[in-house]
């Protein structure tokens, strides 16, 4: 049993024995430490390789700063690597696009090419938006916008498109002053605001007449009826009050705006009679009782009961007269015929058998007497071959008169060569101009104008010369020794070269006297005791320039009127003339802004260039003396033929600005000054007929 224990026992502990079996590893396991190496290799080589890239950007990068005006400005830079370090930016070299942008601002976009400098910087200014101008009145109206001289509307508006700046603005209203200021617009893309305070051109005036329901009329326009109150412009003003069976009343008022009047209880007379008076031809000059009344068709009041003396007058006829007794209330009408005035022309001519012309048409061959009316007549003598001679004359009754003919052929007038250009013996130079027809003044509703610019048509015939620049101080000393043009604050008017200043009219028109006499010339002024009595307009002697002459050569331009001498715009092209600039500011109050013509006062003459007739000086420097007398009732009914003017006035008209002028009406060729004593922007230049 014990054996068989034993061997139980055996048994068992071969079961129980540890045996070796195979080993067989993971897939894998055995290199798990080499690929942890690796990375880490890896990880250090790539940080070295971007730590090498870094440092290589960094060692070639150029260090570039973009300054932008304004400066919040927005900047994006495109087309390569950039890094923002602080202000500014490390770029490497090449060519970038940046764009700029900046609230109230054009966008800007520009093209740079980075460069091989170490450090660079770049400046970019952005240009602003434009602004508008909200514009409105008060009182609220409609009134015209011109801002730098342009139109732009009527209030209320707004103008829109205004660039960033300075602008003058000026509202323009009917009824009110014109309103001025200058402006200066932000832009940004912004709305500014501005509101004209107008302030009115008118007064109220009031009217009351006895007996009441007279009609008033204010420069020949009815108003209503009295009792009546009437606005009326600033100025001068012809009142007339007008009821039936009485007297016409009438005055001249002056009226000052915000400043009313009351004209009361105006008496009214009774009309006792009432004539018309009616002539055959009409625009006869009507006189009763030796008191001129006007032109012929013309009503007249008559004391009734009383003898009346009517006179007509008309040049040509005989005076005609007629005696008239009227009763009270009584209104009547008279006709007179003028009887034509004629006076002997002898007319002679040679050759014999030339045509005569008296008003345009044939009147037979020279070498006869003629009966002509004593009006003025237009006599002309051709023959064919011949140059043609032309002449007016107003007959004389009791004066024998004769126009004596020498016709020249065509030939000897080509061998007699008249100098387009001649010098005087004082050394000017003078130009011929040959007659033409032109128009002087200007519109009304011309910014600027003044109410002496009457437009009129104006018709040369006779060629005359004018002087390319003004009289100088050394011409005018070989006349006056002694003068002196003075200072202004210590500035010269003195100069040799610069234009003769403050001399009087009378002054300048004894200089023309003085150098027609050095050129044996007939004196063109008449003087008795040195002082001029009148003047000769068929003398060839040396003379100021009309009011048309100069006008004319001023403006005249291709069959165009210019405004300014520059142009028609406003400001002036830099170096038009010499004005009222920024350098004479320190001596003058209203100068053109933004212009400078470099001379305080008075510049030598022909420092600038000349129109297109070769003139110089005629807008700017100093302001010229012409030969006219002032008078603002010129019109376009006057002798608009080669005019001279009036025969006799206290004042002279003074043409074209000076160095003292920048308004807009003074700058103007059309302005029209007036003086007679010397002024220290004011000269002249010489003028004389082709005979």
């Amino acid at each position: 049993m014990q054996e068989d224990k034993s061997q139980k026992t055996s048994g068992n502990d071969d079961e129980n024995l540890i045996k070796p079996i195979k080993f067989n590893p993971l897939s894998g396991t055995k290199k798990q430490f080499k690929p942890k190496l690796r990375l880490r290799s890896m990880a250090v080589i790539t940080g070295l390789i971007l730590s090498a890239g870094v440092a290589w950007y960094i060692v070639t990068g150029k260090s570039v700063n973009f300054e932008a005006i304004p400066n919040i400005a927005l900047l994006e830079i495109s087309g390569g690597l950039k890094l923002k370090l602080a202000d500014r930016y490390l770029l490497r070299q090449g060519n970038y696009t940046l764009r700029l942008t900046a609230e109230g601002y054009h966008p800007l976009e520009i093209k740079q090419q980075i460069s091989n400098e170490r450090i660079q910087q770049y400046q970019f200014e952005m240009r602003r938006l434009p602004g508008r101008l909200n514009i409105n009145t008060n009182p609220a109206t409609s009134s015209d916008i011109w801002i730098n001289e342009i139109f732009r509307g009527k209030t209320p508006a707004t103008v829109s498109g205004l660039e960033f700046g300075q602008y003058a603005v000026r509202i323009d209203s009917e009824r009110f002053f014109d309103f001025e200021t200058e402006i200066d617009i932000e832009g940004l893309d912004k709305e500014q605001i501005l509101t004209a305070e107008l302030m009115p051109a008118w007064a109220n005036i009031s009217l009351s007449t006895f007996p009441s329901g007279a009609d008033i009329f204010v420069d020949d326009e009815r108003k209503g009826s009295t009792p009546i109150t009437i606005e009326m412009l600033e100025g001068e003003h012809n009142l007339r009050v007008k009821l039936a069976g009485h007297k016409l009343w009438q005055k001249a008022i002056r009226v000052l705006a915000k400043e009313d009047q009351a004209l009361e209880n105006i008496n009214l007379d009774p009309a006792d009679a009432v004539v018309q008076i009616i002539t055959i031809p009409d625009k006869a000059n009507i006189t009763v009782n030796g008191e001129y009344i006007g032109q012929s068709p013309v009503e007249a009041a008559l004391t009734p009961g009383r003898q009346s003396i009517i006179d007509a007058f008309k040049p040509g006829y005989s005076q005609t007269s007629r005696s008239i007794n009227l009763s009270s209330g009584e209104d009547t009408s008279i006709r007179l015929q003028l009887k034509s005035e004629t006076a002997s022309v002898s007319i002679f001519s040679n050759p014999t058998d030339a045509q005569v012309y008296i008003d345009g048409k044939l009147n037979g061959v020279a070498n006869q007497t003629i009966e002509l009316t004593t009006t003025l007549h237009t006599i002309e003598i051709r023959k064919q071959g011949y140059v043609e001679y032309k002449t007016t004359i107003r007959p004389r009754p009791g004066i024998a008169q004769q126009i004596n003919v020498q016709l020249k052929t065509l030939e000897q007038v080509k061998l007699e060569s008249i100098k387009p250009v001649i010098l005087t013996s004082a050394g000017q130079s003078i130009k011929l101009f040959e007659p033409v027809s032109t128009v002087m003044g200007a519109s009304r509703r011309e910014p600027g104008r003044r109410a002496n610019e009457t437009i009129r048509n104006i018709q040369f015939t006779r060629s005359f010369y004018l002087s390319e620049t003004e009289v100088t101080n050394a011409e005018f000393r070989q006349f006056e020794a002694n003068h002196n043009s003075g200072t202004v604050q210590e500035n010269n008017l003195n100069g040799d070269k610069q234009p003769v200043a403050n001399i009087s009219w009378e002054q300048a028109a004894l200089y023309c006297n003085w150098l027609s006499a050095q050129e044996s010339l007939v004196p063109f002024y008449l003087v008795v005791d040195n002082k001029i009595s009148g003047f000769n307009s068929k003398a060839d002697g040396y003379r100021l320039p009309s009011e048309a002459e100069w006008e004319w050569a001023a403006r005249e331009e291709g069959g165009n009127q210019l405004k300014f001498s520059w142009g028609n715009e406003m400001p002036p092209k830099q170096m038009s003339g010499n004005f009222a600039d920024i350098s004479a500011a320190p001596i003058i109050g209203n100068i053109i802004k933004e212009y400078n013509d470099k001379y305080i006062v008075s510049a030598p003459i022909a420092s600038f260039t000349s129109n297109s007739k070769g003139l110089y000086d005629l807008g700017g420097n100093v302001a010229e003396w012409t030969h006219d007398f002032y008078d603002i009732s010129v019109s376009n009914d006057s002798n608009n033929m080669d005019p001279l003017g009036s025969d006799s006035g206290e004042h002279h008209v003074i043409k074209g600005s000076s160095w003292a002028h920048g308004s807009i009406t003074e700058l103007r060729l059309s302005f029209k000054d007036y003086g007679s004593d010397k002024r220290n922007d004011v000269g002249f230049r010489i003028a004389r007929y082709l005979q």
